[in-house]
């Protein structure tokens, strides 16, 4: 694990339960019956219904600091990601997800693979990310550990509780984790790709839906618009060494009925990159 982000300590093996569909639930407009229905709620904000394929794509910044400097943006986010939601029979609800995502120069739809890190001046390879998740929340919305997911010293994940005021309802996830990172068995040729040995990370998505939509049967695909926050550690590709600070995202985006509805400039990046994966993305 190179890092402490949402799809590195989610990036486990666990299998998903097949057959299950999401309920179609009638809901009261009382809090509670929201609070009580959120783990399916959450679903449906996410994904498409009953296991079908869902997409989201999201831009934004990646922003950086030391700790007691101010933040500097360091590059432009683009991604995309492809996912199936089940609401099990227990209550359970199993996510299984696949994304590809880059580092652009600021404003830009171009990749920065060679960049230098305005903090330290230091020429450095970023590197894309393309990533599987697979997990499972429990019927009350906690993130279960996946199997084989790497060990970690605290691990809390959770569905919030909805929040509506008028015809709007919010409703995310929060995932914080702390971990020991162990030395390198060989030391590395750049030493200033290894980091101070405790990470942290704070992951923060909300989703924001229309009251209409949700008042909707679960068979029905429901709009929904995303925000992301997340407070992490350096990447080691960014040679920041045992520098205190991190990394912050800044992402907003979108669930898609349909694939081509991501921005052109995206399709093209990704089909450079990753040739035949839109077609096949293995989940």
């Amino acid at each position: 694990m190179t890092n402490l982000m949402r799809r590195d300590v989610l990036g486990g093996t666990a299998a998903l339960a097949a057959g299950a569909v999401l309920p179609n639930h009638a809901m009261a407009a009382e809090p509670n019956s929201y609070i009580k229905d959120k783990v399916r709620i959450y679903g449906r904000a996410r994904g498409a219904p009953k296991g079908q394929m869902g997409f989201q794509w999201y831009t934004g910044k990646l922003w950086g600091k030391r700790t007691l400097d101010a933040a500097v943006q360091f590059f432009t986010v683009h991604g995309f990601s492809f996912n199936r939601i089940e609401l099990n029979a227990d209550g359970t609800l199993s996510q299984s997800m696949v994304e590809v995502g880059f580092w652009c120069e600021p404003g830009t739809f171009k990749p920065a693979d060679e960049w230098v890190n305005p903090i330290n001046g230091l020429a450095c390879k970023p590197q894309h990310y393309k990533s599987p998740q697979k997990f499972v929340f429990d019927a009350q919305g906690n993130a279960m550990r996946p199997a084989g997911a790497p060990p970690v010293e605290m691990f809390r994940g959770t569905i919030t509780d909805p929040v509506v005021q008028g015809d709007t309802m919010w409703i995310g996830e929060e995932l914080i984790v702390k971990a020991a990172i162990p030395a390198p068995a060989t030391p590395p040729a750049d030493p200033l790709t290894v980091r101070v040995p405790v990470q942290t990370s704070t992951s923060l998505v909300m989703y924001t839906l229309n009251m209409k939509d949700v008042a909707t049967p679960d068979s029905q695909w429901m709009p929904a618009t995303m925000n992301y926050q997340t407070n992490g550690g350096w990447y080691p590709w960014m040679r920041m060494g045992q520098e205190m600070g991190g990394i912050m995202f800044q992402l907003t985006g979108k669930k898609l009925k349909r694939k081509d509805e991501m921005p052109l400039a995206l399709q093209v990046l990704i089909n450079e990159r990753h040739p035949g994966w839109l077609d096949n993305p293995g989940v």
